[in-house]
């Protein structure tokens, strides 16, 4: 890990027969940078672009790695490549990784090379289509033999996304010689740009939906989690624009990204920070919009960075400027007319961040997941929520790698799969302490006595041999919990470790329509296409045809507007949330909403007056197992059926302990 290679630096580079470089003595100082140069057309939008969610397109076709030496003169480094991009310098100065495509049929792979172009080798498995690579510091357990060196990278899956695009993305950590693969981040959505900070956590911007009908638009927002996958969190709170991305840390104790209302086509933005040491409570814009937009910053000294550049209006190209997070000023670094320049990094010896002790051991198959207080809250529940009232916590599986099942679930929330793992007690004082399937994306509901949702957290999950535990939903981040010995972890944990094939998916398909067949279908019920939920379910048994139709009439939103892929309240069905569903109150013969909730219909919603049903006499009434089926069904998610599930892609290699 200690080896080097002597720079060669040339006084000057022609690069296609013309020299590149500015007068007098460069912004950056004595040291080199790399830079990633982007051909100006690639970077102009088409007329079709339209991003897709909150992830912008990438403009880095074509693109090349040069390195500019203080003189100013430059050189590429990513000769032999079609494409270029994402380089990151190791912590001695010394070498380099970035992602390349040998042509442009090729996957992504990444790539290290010493800075004299020597020494080029591909380190990510052939497999994983990767991008943003970072070298991390070294990670050891308490019995091996010595720390070993890794870096983390990121790579797209061909999976669907909560908003229902064909795309997400993963954190994948690896050591340097290509081997002990491990998968670090299992949210549905995207997750990018990984960054470590100096106490060896990596912050990233990840991609986050609401789980509930009405619960606000998507958000892209800094996470943070240590290099093996372990300890995920929010970092950086819900302050600021909504999509925020390209994190990095200071010397001065600053972290800085680039946010925006709007992804736009390059997902440009302005710039804010947070404070390191008060992430969820320093917010701070550091541009406003106006001017100028802002790509890709990295740290340079104090609370300075390189960054990006370009006018707002969209003429000309992007610059490498320093921005100082302090005063504001900018001062020029590096522009090539002919290309757009990004991804300026320092080529220089740096510090390395705190290695990581881990107790993550691929060996295993489960970890811990436990809570210390499930009233805990957002501000409202506490206020509305006796002790005792929480009785169970459930876990939810979701399913990315799934294929909806084909002219039905596609147009419908949601649009990854869910099965459930199963549900554990919670404790009077409100803990729970549970045994869960490992590296799976889970979310975690509590119930009340008849099986009801009372609220559902984001996409959480545990590491192997991992024990994870939380305060409560929505905690204050700046508090230390309570020294209380929790009554769950008196007791062994609950085990909910079935092995896949055998956990259950609710489905209208397999479970809801016969219930409904059975008890809502007779003559004069709703069975009748004249009747007010005009279900067409014939009794006995219904055509496919008719039971989609039935499955479209349940999900009818209140309104025709399109929600954007996301939950929303529906005349008969709140997918997500079977606790304000009109469906359950008629079933229940009661209103099952809380005082929380906004359950009044929207202006000119059909009223929904409870009425018990089936009425007496029309039929037998749903039994408590049916009604938890019921309630189980509406929330994870109301799906028509099973969806056909596809392996994810295999890693090349399985991590193993060291």
């Amino acid at each position: 890990m200690n080896r080097s290679r002597p720079l060669a630096w040339r006084a000057s580079v022609l690069l296609g027969g013309l020299a590149f470089g500015l007068a007098g003595r460069p912004a950056s100082g004595d040291f080199p940078l790399l830079i990633t140069q982007v051909p100006r057309s690639e970077m102009a939008a088409p007329a079709d672009a339209e991003p897709r969610g909150l992830v912008c397109a990438d403009p880095f076709e074509h693109a090349r790695i040069v390195v500019r030496s203080p003189a100013g003169d430059l050189r590429v480094l990513s000769t032999g490549f079609a494409s270029a991009c994402d380089p990151d310098v190791s912590f001695d100065g010394q070498r380099a990784l970035f992602a390349g495509r040998r042509d442009g049929e090729a996957r992504w792979r990444i790539w290290e090379i010493d800075l004299d172009a020597q020494g080029l080798r591909p380190v990510s498995p052939e497999n994983l289509d990767a991008r943003m690579p970072i070298h991390v510091s070294t990670l050891f357990t308490l019995d091996s033999p010595e720390p070993w060196f890794t870096f983390v990278f990121v790579s797209r899956a061909a999976t669907v996304n909560e908003a229902g695009h064909a795309a997400g993305s993963s954190l994948y950590n690896l050591k340097l010689d290509g081997t002990e693969l491990r998968r670090l981040t299992f949210s549905p959505n995207h997750n990018l740009d990984p960054f470590q900070m100096w106490d060896g956590r990596v912050i990233y911007a990840a991609e986050t939906y609401s789980q509930e009908p009405g619960g606000g638009p998507a958000r892209m927002g800094i996470h943070a989690l240590h290099i093996e996958g372990a300890d995920m969190e929010l970092y950086g709170g819900v302050a600021g624009r909504r999509v925020q991305r390209m994190p990095c840390a200071t010397e001065g104790g600053l972290v800085v990204f680039v946010e925006s209302d709007d992804p736009g086509w390059l997902g440009t933005g302005q710039l804010a920070c947070l404070v390191a040491s008060r992430p969820a409570a320093s917010y701070r814009r550091l541009s406003e919009p106006g001017q100028s937009v802002f790509l890709h910053p990295t740290p340079l000294r104090a609370n300075t960075v390189f960054v990006a550049r370009r006018p707002a209006a969209g003429e000309g190209t992007f610059a490498i400027v320093t921005f100082d997070a302090d005063t504001g000023r900018c001062e020029p670094v590096f522009d090539d007319p002919e290309f757009h320049d990004v991804q300026a990094k320092p080529v220089r010896a740096r510090a390395r961040p705190d290695g990581h002790s881990t107790v993550v051991n691929p060996k295993f198959d489960t970890g811990v997941f436990y809570g210390l207080n499930a009233y805990t809250a957002d501000p409202l529940r506490p206020v509305h929520l006796k002790p005792g009232e929480i009785k169970r916590v459930r876990f939810i599986e979701g399913l990315p790698g799934a294929a909806a099942p084909a002219g039905v679930s596609g147009t419908n929330w949601p649009f990854v799969a869910r099965r459930l793992v199963g549900e554990a007690p919670v404790e009077a004082d409100g803990s729970f302490n549970v045994e869960v399937p490992a590296d799976t994306p889970l979310l975690l509901q509590t119930l009340d006595e008849r099986g009801l949702a009372l609220g559902t957290s984001g996409w959480v999950w545990v590491k192997q041999k991992e024990t994870r535990g939380c305060i409560g939903c929505h905690e204050d981040p700046e508090l230390v919990p309570e020294n209380e010995y929790v009554l769950a972890l008196r007791r062994p944990s609950n085990r909910l470790v079935l092995p896949p094939a055998q956990r259950r998916t609710v489905t209208f398909r397999d479970d809801i329509a016969p219930m409904l067949q059975r008890h809502c279908a007779a003559a004069g019920c709703h069975g009748e296409g004249d009747t007010p939920a005009g279900l067409p379910l014939a009794a006995p048994s219904s055509s496919e045809a008719e039971l989609a139709a039935t499955y479209a009439r349940l999900m009818t939103p209140w309104s025709g507007e399109a929600g954007a892929g996301r939950p929303r309240p529906g005349r008969y069905v709140d997918a997500g949330r079977a606790r304000t569903s009109w469906l359950v109150w008629q079933v229940t013969g009661t209103r099952t909403d809380r005082p929380w909730d906004a359950s009044e219909p929207a202006p000119g919603a059909p009223s929904r007056p409870v009425k018990l049903m089936p009425p007496p006499g029309k039929g037998p009434p749903l039994d408590p197992q049916q009604l938890r089926t019921l309630a189980q069904w509406i929330d994870l998610g109301a799906q028509y059926d099973c969806p056909r599930e596809s392996p994810a892609p295999a890693p090349a290699n399985r991590a193993s302990t060291p």
